[in-house]
């Protein structure tokens, strides 16, 4: 007969995240999984009083389906994850008695969560408060280059090429995202304007000297937020809006996808690019003006 573990649910996956995750992967994973962890246990206490071996996968997928309605998809995805995962190192403890948790589904109703890119006026209107908001020419080089807060980050003089005007980003999210990025004149600007310390080798740094943080960034986009009145700013919008200015000018959308360090253009135009009513409304007038021109009108 089967034994209880002495170990519950909750328990087993809190050292999941101790011993497997917090040493070994990046601390923003551990982060959004602790996060997620706690939802898990904030909607089912009862996971506290339920052993780790009679936990199964229909009792996982039933939490998944009733959380459907409240959280987005990408946090049913981390719970997937934290389920798939934190059980299969319990499959491999024989004392545990644990069965690994097969496969799991997102609900369809699970929402995707979208951030907007800001539109022309309310780019200008940040542009116009980074040029008086302390660290503001870390927004500016954001929305010149598309990066990610964590790729910013990272950036060290050595990751410079001068020559060819471009910076390497080394450390990123996906396979895809080690990348040379080509700098326009704002970005080149920026750049220059930054002291090397003697500290470390980091491009950029905060106020007290230190390499910037995802923390400090955050920072900026509340004080930005203020200042211009484009209160749904946050670091992951720069990047949404560089990639549907860049559409909208005209960039190949190729080339744009390599720039932003996707795998594929189908993610790139699916996920990223949003162009506001007022230039879809220009486009249309362009057509306009095309078929008015021609004798037939067609």
């Amino acid at each position: 007969m089967k034994q209880k573990s002495k170990i519950s649910v909750m328990e087993w996956i809190e050292k999941w995240l101790q011993t497997y995750v917090k040493p070994n992967l990046a601390y923003k994973t551990y982060g959004s999984y602790r996060v997620v962890a706690n939802i898990l246990n904030t909607h089912f206490p009862r996971l506290n009083d339920i052993p780790v071996n009679e936990f199964n996968t229909y009792q996982a997928q039933c939490i998944i389906n009733s959380l459907a309605d409240k959280y987005a998809r990408s946090t049913l995805c981390t719970l997937r994850v934290i389920f798939h995962e934190a059980y299969y190192y319990a499959g491999e403890i024989p004392s545990l008695n644990a069965q690994q948790i097969g496969k799991l589904k997102i609900p369809k109703i699970a929402r995707v969560k979208k951030v907007r890119a800001m539109t022309r006026p309310e780019q200008k209107a940040v542009e116009d408060a980074a040029e008086t908001v302390l660290l503001g020419h870390i927004a500016i080089f954001f929305l010149r280059t598309g990066l990610r807060a964590s790729e910013l980050c990272n950036l060290n003089w050595n990751d410079c090429n001068p020559r060819n005007q471009t910076i390497k980003v080394r450390e990123s999210k996906t396979e895809a995202g080690i990348r040379f990025v080509p700098l326009c004149e704002d970005a080149q600007r920026i750049l220059a304007a930054q002291r090397k310390h003697m500290s470390d080798n980091a491009i950029f740094h905060s106020s007290n000297g230190k390499r910037v943080t995802e923390t400090v960034l955050r920072k900026l986009a509340l004080r930005l937020r203020r200042e211009s009145g484009v209160t749904f700013l946050t670091t992951h919008v720069y990047r949404h809006t560089f990639a549907t200015r860049a559409l909208e000018d005209g960039m190949n959308v190729k080339a744009l996808s390599r720039i932003l360090g996707h795998t594929n253009v189908a993610f790139t135009m699916q996920r990223y690019c949003t162009p506001d009513v007022n230039f879809l409304r220009e486009q249309m007038d362009i057509l306009d003006r095309v078929r008015k021109s021609r004798p037939d009108g067609l």
